[in-house]
């Protein structure tokens, strides 16, 4: 007759349940760990980003104050959501030259451009306006145009030379936006080897015109 088993003490019992086989329970946790986080990095996830707010304006127009922040919520999964690190969201939006000096543009989800190769959905814009304040004056250069009338005994069309062919213009933007060119003075000169100094006609531009007057010489000897 065998002798009667001698119980194992419960704490013994609960060490041998975490010491006995480590290397196959902590593969086997590992195995566990990694497909969950396999799962969780497919799992959708919504989750707020930057988006970099880039307007395309018009030649005319200047910023008075840096680009607006803008975030935006996107739907995606994780490993989807971090390619945003490297190439972001983008908002692209035209902006007219003849725009107010202030200007208040709506946002909405369909104004964010997703790079190619990132799937993500963008599910809302934060804010839904931003306000875009313009430089109320700005200058750019014009070319100059003649009406100039050259006195000479043929009747054969004289051609002329104006140095400079463009003038720096400045002023409200909305005036120098219209702007195409500057004219000469409607004026009348003989024909000579001399460069003759000709006022541009700037009465009614409503702008500053640098220089105001352009010298007129004729490229060739007298017909």
């Amino acid at each position: 007759m065998s002798p009667p088993r001698t119980p194992v003490p419960w704490r013994r019992r609960l060490v041998s349940a975490f010491t006995e086989n480590l290397p196959i329970k902590a593969s086997a946790g590992l195995l566990a760990i990694a497909m969950w986080m396999l799962v969780a990095a497919r799992e959708p996830i919504e989750q707020v980003v930057g988006v970099r707010f880039a307007p395309q304006l018009d030649s005319n127009l200047v910023l008075r104050d840096p680009a607006p922040t803008v975030r935006a919520v996107v739907l995606g999964s994780a490993n989807e959501i971090l390619k945003l690190a490297n190439t972001p969201l983008v908002i692209r939006r035209p902006v007219a030259g003849d725009a107010p000096d202030t200007l208040v543009v709506p946002l909405r989800p369909t104004d964010v451009d997703v790079p190619d190769g990132v799937e993500v959905i963008v599910r809302d814009v934060q804010p839904h306006t931003v306000t875009l304040r313009f430089e109320s004056t700005t200058q750019r250069y014009v070319p100059v145009t003649s009406a100039i009338r050259v006195r000479v005994a043929s009747r054969e069309p004289v051609p002329i030379v104006i140095t400079p062919d463009s003038v720096q213009v400045s002023g409200p933007r909305r005036l120098v936006a219209r702007l195409r060119h500057v004219s000469t003075v409607a004026d009348s000169i003989a024909f000579d080897t001399l460069p003759h100094l000709v006022d541009l006609d700037t009465a009614r531009l409503g702008v500053t015109v640098r220089p105001s007057q352009v010298k007129v010489s004729f490229p060739f000897p007298r017909p």
